[in-house]
């Protein structure tokens, strides 16, 4: 009985760290959706669905910022990392600027593939049984 309650809390464990490592790249794949709209909106000239949008995405690397664990040595360079996202993205809003968005872009979606990738380790079968 104590082995079965033992890998039920092991399971239980991983199951809730597999759902912090989906929403977290949940909130990736929102920037990243954010970050294409408020760009093609600056490029059309639509001032307002820019604004809302990277407004959006600031809140979402504000989340970001703000959950991180900072037990870990990761978390610090991740910090720093957030906080120069979120300056890029005022910029980006105040002089409604696609260089600061193109700049932000293939770094997001580098981080956002690799808490994928993440995940997908922790959702795959182990292998030693």
């Amino acid at each position: 009985m104590q082995s079965y309650q033992r890998a039920a809390s092991m399971y239980k464990g991983t199951a809730v760290q597999t759902k912090r490592e989906r929403l977290v790249v949940m909130l990736y794949d929102g920037w990243l959706s954010a970050l294409q709209i408020a760009r093609k909106a600056i490029e059309d000239g639509d001032h307002e669905l820019a604004h809302r949008q990277l407004i959006k995405a600031q809140n979402i690397v504000q989340v970001l910022h703000d959950t991180l664990d900072m037990q870990y040595e990761i978390s610090h360079n991740l910090k720093s990392l957030y906080e120069y996202f979120l300056r890029q993205l005022v910029e980006a809003n105040v002089n409604k600027s696609v260089e600061s968005i193109d700049a932000q872009y293939p770094m997001v979606k580098g981080l956002r593939d690799a808490w994928d990738q993440a995940l997908k380790q922790l959702e795959a079968p182990s292998s030693t049984t």
